[in-house]
């Protein structure tokens, strides 16, 4: 435990400039793990895996989404000014994330869900496709109040989702108990958080040096 508690700290220091210009925790998580949930949180953990637990299932019986649960603006991060925007943000979310995954992404939050069906690249930018079918889809799905509340209806709207789309899901088979998600998962996150602003600012800093690379130079040197 110790052992990675200095690995996470270490990973943190050093992407910590990145981190500082991409600040949205989900956006980073969410390039490997299926679902962002608020590890700050005494988050159940029953509620918590239960939801893992369907996600994953419906991704692998063949209905590709991720998931983001919001349940404030420190969840945001540098982007806080959408947060009560689950719309908006679910769109910026997409965007954000379309370099390893353009699939569906839904977003729960206490005031309303956000929903992105795909996103496409079209030249260098990338455009996202919102649903508004979908969305009056999971209106129908009443929002929980807390933490666990939303867990609960994000597992509730996945599940409604996959079903519109002929996709059938097992039963839930976690009870709901009061357990707060354990030091581990907030190490894992934290970790892959600053593992992916790394990659990230990596990326960034290759993107501008090739923008920056003139097509012809007469003097046959390149700027530093």
């Amino acid at each position: 435990m110790k052992r990675l508690l200095v690995l996470a700290l270490l990973a943190a220091a050093v992407a910590a400039p990145a981190a500082r210009a991409d600040g949205d925790p989900a956006s980073d998580y969410l390039l490997t793990y299926q679902v962002f949930y608020p590890y700050y949180t005494n988050t159940p953990k029953a509620t918590l895996d239960q939801l893992k637990e369907t996600v994953a299932e419906a991704n692998k019986r063949g209905y590709q989404i991720r998931v983001a649960v919001i349940t404030s603006p420190y969840d945001l991060g540098s982007v806080s000014a959408l947060w009560q925007k689950p719309r908006s943000y679910a769109g910026f979310l997409a965007e954000e994330l379309a370099f390893v995954y353009r699939g569906r992404l839904l977003i729960v939050s206490p005031n309303g869900y956000g929903f992105n069906e795909s996103t496409k690249r079209v030249g260098t930018t990338y455009v996202v496709h919102p649903s508004p079918k979908t969305l009056a889809l999971l209106r129908t799905v009443p929002i929980g109040k807390g933490t666990e509340g939303l867990l609960q209806t994000a597992d509730r709207a996945v599940r409604r989702l996959a079903a519109s789309n002929g996709v059938k899901l097992p039963a839930a088979t976690a009870s709901t108990g009061s357990g707060s998600g354990s030091s581990m998962d907030t190490i894992v996150i934290a970790i892959a958080a600053a593992a992916g602003a790394l990659v990230i600012a990596v990326l960034e800093v290759v993107r501008r040096r090739r923008r920056r690379r003139p097509s012809t130079d007469p003097e046959g040197v390149t700027p530093s």
